[in-house]
């Protein structure tokens, strides 16, 4: 049974492009392709600028080159530049690069480097040409990965562009946001693919067929997980990791138990690919039969049934241009009115698995978020919608039990999600 799940996962990521690894970085390179023509221009259009400068170092990598590098340059060597220039009348952008870089890299780039010029040079003497009102750079105080430039390559670049130029140099984070958060056409169908395999992965591995009462352990599903992604060709970019709630229970997420009938186990796992640079995150949640019993309590069934309420309220409220402390607070207001206990803590997705855009709801601040919680929604955005109901079970004594929730979703229009959702506690 393993075996027929591991290759019935790798043939549906060869359908996708997605598997073996030439075919993902032959798709790499055409969502590449595809996210500077649709998404670039809109993102410094949007953000005012017309002009990007990113640079990165050898072994102190900006991590935004990985979505503007081709497969075959998985890091900067040397010093390599890449420059965007927005025509400020066609809108056209031109694509250039500075520096060492790759053979699949000259097919997108201008190889704009003169034989007689340092990279710095270079990048003078192209500035200079395009004459830009607005020089974005890789800086942010509110996103890690906005903030990619370090202070050293910021010295030199000011001291090569002279006091002019540098004094045109800002904060790229209104564009460098926007241009991670959207994903483009392939990048959405890829997200379907990669969902799924992350559900075919839940499903062996909270079965039957893999958990035996008494004798594993959430421990055990762990590192089946890992293998599995392995297996596949792909990485995990957090734990996998699984936890249970049982009636006396010392806490809601017990760790390296072994499982036990009437336990409720869960689990949060995400996967990402080495060239095509998107994430997973999800959170199932099992019931473990007891003897006699042939499907769960219908308390817990209940609660399940109250977090998919509040995750029809949070998608419902996921409308475009607005916040996502707007979007947090409406939410929670609506699904305690409708005498759900609600925690949300929502994130975009996609080349980060904590990724760039609104966050609607923090799991250590269930209030205001200043900064990320202020930004508002955005189409073509995947998110992890995450949230967490709770209720006092007469099963277990008033033992507060947590049902635990995490799916991933694309809102574009209207909030969906990308390969569906548990509707059902899974039985083993």
């Amino acid at each position: 049974m393993y075996q027929q799940v591991i290759d019935n996962m790798k043939q549906k990521l060869h359908r996708a492009g997605l598997y073996p690894l030439k075919a993902q970085a032959d798709l790499s390179t055409r969502i590449l392709k595809e996210r500077l023509e649709t998404i670039l221009p809109w993102a410094m259009e949007k953000a005012g600028v017309d002009m990007w400068i990113v640079l990165s170092r050898e072994n102190c990598e900006d991590p935004i080159i990985r979505t503007l590098f081709t497969w075959d340059m998985p890091e900067a060597r040397r010093i390599s530049i890449l420059m965007f220039h927005r025509d400020r009348e066609s809108g056209e952008i031109r694509k250039m690069a500075v520096g060492m870089h790759s053979p699949e890299m000259s097919n997108i780039y201008e190889n704009v480097q003169k034989s007689d010029e340092d990279v710095w040079q270079s990048v003078a003497r192209l500035t200079a040409e395009a004459d830009p009102e607005k020089i974005a750079v890789n800086r942010s105080f509110l996103y890690g990965f906005c903030d990619g430039l370090s202070s050293t390559l910021l010295e030199k670049l000011r001291e090569s562009l002279g006091e002019t130029y540098a004094g045109r140099i800002c904060d790229g984070e209104e564009l460098t946001v926007r241009w991670l958060q959207r994903v483009s056409p392939l990048e959405k169908e890829a997200m379907k693919v990669l969902t799924s395999v992350t559900h075919d992965i839940v499903n062996y591995t909270f079965s039957s067929e893999f958990v035996q009462p008494g004798t594993t352990t959430t421990t055990n599903i762990e590192w089946c997980m890992r293998n599995m992604i392995s297996e596949i060709g792909y990485h995990y970019w957090f734990g996998p990791d699984v936890d249970l709630q049982r009636k006396g229970g010392t806490s809601s997420r017990m760790f390296g138990e072994v499982i036990q009938p009437g336990d409720l186990i869960h689990c949060d796992i995400g996967i990402n690919g080495l060239y095509v640079h998107l994430h997973t995150d999800m959170q199932w949640v099992a019931y473990i039969l007891k003897e006699g019993e042939s499907e769960a309590p219908e308390e817990m069934e209940e609660l399940l049934t109250k977090g998919n309420r509040f995750r029809d309220i949070v998608r419902e409220e996921m409308k475009e241009g607005i916040s996502g402390n707007e979007i947090f607070e409406v939410s929670v207001d609506r699904a305690r009115k409708e005498g759900i206990c609600p925690m949300l803590y929502t994130h975009p997705l996609g080349t980060f698995g904590h990724g760039a855009g609104p966050t609607i709801g923090l799991y250590s601040n269930q209030g205001f978020v200043p900064g990320n919680g202020e930004r508002p929604v955005e189409d073509k955005t995947c998110y992890a919608l995450e949230l967490n109901v709770s209720d006092e079970l007469k099963l277990w004594d008033g033992q507060t039990v947590f049902m635990y929730l995490e799916e991933d979703i694309c809102k574009d229009g209207t909030a969906e999600y990308l390969d569906g959702h548990q509707e059902h506690l899974m039985l083993i």
